[in-house]
């Protein structure tokens, strides 16, 4: 990944985008965790268990770094880490009736750094790397609580394909 610059409200800020390491694994977890927990504030019953959260991802991210069918990557705003978004190809499914395609599963910016379009610039490395890994396309699936990603996937151009739906009982 380039660095790609960018500029703020408050003047001139580098931005850089890159591939994670095992350093950035603190960091990946945090902002996993605090991404999990969003989702668990819009819908608990959906998005439960996996408990302790912490120590899932801290399993879980080193496998997908080493993945070669995945790719994590990491905002860095003034040599800070300050979003990652995770993508990966997905097989096809005969049940969900889709061909084999990259899935952006996560994407998210610190609270502290939203507003500098930090999300675009992460969402245009995204697509670049699903491109490098093959895809055609990128898929990816969003709450229709959250507004600001809403927004950001709209106005980037992806088009909603499927509606999930539940029924407790």
């Amino acid at each position: 990944m380039q660095e790609i610059q960018s500029i703020t409200a408050n003047g001139k800020s580098n931005l850089k985008i890159r591939r994670a390491t095992i350093e950035d694994l603190p960091s990946l977890v945090g902002f996993a965790v605090k991404l999990i927990r969003q989702h668990q504030a819009y819908d608990a019953d959906r998005f439960n268990g996996f408990e302790p959260l912490e120590a899932k991802y801290t399993e879980f991210f080193p496998e997908q770094i080493n993945n070669q069918q995945a790719v994590i990557l990491v905002a860095e705003l003034e040599k800070k880490i300050a979003g990652y978004a995770f993508l990966k190809i997905e097989e096809e499914s005969f049940l969900d009736v889709r061909t084999a395609t990259v899935w952006l599963h996560d994407i998210y910016i610190d609270e502290a750094a939203r507003g500098a379009q930090l999300g675009r610039r992460l969402l245009d490395a995204a697509v670049e790397a699903a491109h490098n890994l093959g895809s055609s396309s990128l898929m990816l699936s969003v709450s229709p609580h959250n507004q600001t990603a809403n927004k950001l996937f709209k106005d980037y151009g992806f088009r909603p394909t499927w509606t999930e739906m539940r029924l407790d009982f």
